[in-house]
């Protein structure tokens, strides 16, 4: 029997997937990667987890755009307000003042190893959250209170166990957060509503945008 060797199963791993997801050729690329590449490599991944929040947040966008039948104007002013905030800036990941006014975030969670139940961390992140829509935010110029709250997940079959195994098991999420049928168009102010998107596609990024680097 192989003895487990963690460095060559981390690089194993990781010349799987440049594999798969961009269809180079099977080569040892792990080991061409110096200390500064593979920093590099970690800040990208950060990148990425910011790029899947900005798909999530401008899905979020559409959805509310669709479901209060808010035309193109609105919505391209929407967007325009996900596409100008910088990652992690203080505020809310969505927001509207007029003609809907409302605040928004986004939760990009997946289960945990593939699992139907969040971890520790993941199910606390959701809490605070939902603490800060009802509650308001700091540094944010919306005050929420009489305003309309969403929470917006990815719409994945294990994501959707997840959020049913968090209300079941948390009183304080299952008497805030808020899961409408389809057709129901949210209005009660009270409650963060769930909902669940998928990413948007074809975004055209204009020339000055600040996610686009140079």
């Amino acid at each position: 029997m192989m003895q487990y060797d963690r460095e060559h199963s981390l690089h194993t791993q990781l010349n799987e997937f440049l594999v798969k997801i961009l269809g180079v050729p099977g080569t040892d690329y792990a080991e061409k990667l110096d200390l500064s590449a593979l920093l590099s490599l970690k800040s990208t991944l950060s990148d990425i987890n910011n790029l899947i929040t900005v798909k999530l947040a401008l899905g979020l966008a559409d959805w509310i755009a669709d479901r209060f039948q808010l035309d193109e104007t609105v919505r391209a002013e929407m967007r325009k307000i996900i596409l100008e905030t910088k990652p992690n800036t203080n505020g809310f990941d969505v927001w509207l003042g007029y003609p809907l006014t409302f605040v928004g975030e986004v939760k990009c969670n997946v289960p945990i190893n593939g699992g139907e139940k969040y971890g520790t961390q993941q199910r606390n992140g959701i809490i605070a959250d939902v603490e800060t829509l009802i509650s308001g935010k700091r540094k944010s110029p919306m005050i929420t209170k009489d305003i309309l709250k969403f929470m917006a997940f990815l719409d994945v079959p294990e994501v959707r166990a997840a959020n049913t195994h968090l209300l079941k098991s948390n009183k304080y999420l299952a008497e805030r957060l808020v899961f409408l049928d389809p057709e129901i168009i949210p209005s009660d102010v009270n409650y963060v509503h769930g909902v669940y998107v998928k990413l948007a596609k074809g975004i055209n990024l204009p020339e000055h945008n600040p996610l686009i680097r140079r």
